[in-house]
């Protein structure tokens, strides 16, 4: 459990800009030591998507809870969290008294092209297993693909209630998945 928590510490320290952003180092860490493999974890950030909360935070705790139960769902938790709670505590007060400054004006402009970077690659990653299934072989799923389509147009309408949107997936995916 120890190893655990520091791998979600380190993923905690090394993750600027939201829960996004933090899937592709997740998935890096976890899959490499071969705690879950690449579809599980793909499945685990749909259902942390889904559920309430950051996704982020969800993903740690789903894959501690995966790993050793409640005390890994807590230990992954705390150690995703912890490094971020200390990182603002302690930096709270410099930022709010520099914040006009120059450099770290342009410090969050060039911060926010890597998060849309990552979060590019993050999707570029699920949909290439998911979507494609290229983890053995490439074949397109189109059942998927017009679930994909048929959701993106109920979103762009409903643009104010995403939870129903979320709601019409799960119910097509059981039904025609």
């Amino acid at each position: 459990m120890i190893m655990l928590l520091l791998v979600f510490m380190y993923v905690g320290l090394f993750t600027i800009g939201g829960g996004m952003v933090a899937i592709p180092l997740i998935l890096q860490e976890v899959v490499s030591r071969g705690w879950i493999s690449e579809p599980t974890f793909y499945s685990m950030v749909a259902i942390a998507q889904s559920t309430p909360g950051p996704v982020g935070i969800n993903v740690a705790t789903y894959v501690g809870f995966e790993m050793y139960g409640i005390p890994g769902a807590l230990i992954a938790s705390i150690g995703f969290v912890f490094p971020s709670f200390v990182i603002v505590s302690s930096l709270a007060s410099l930022l709010r008294k520099y914040r006009s400054s120059n450099l770290v004006i342009h410090w969050f402009y060039y911060i926010k092209a890597a998060i849309i970077g990552l979060i590019g690659y993050t999707l570029f990653k699920m949909a290439q297993v998911i979507v494609f299934h290229t983890d053995t072989y490439f074949h397109v799923e189109w059942k998927e693909l017009v679930l994909l389509g048929v959701l993106g147009i109920i979103f762009y309408i409903l643009r104010k209630k995403p939870w129903i949107v979320i709601l019409i997936g799960a119910a097509l995916g059981m039904i025609f998945l």
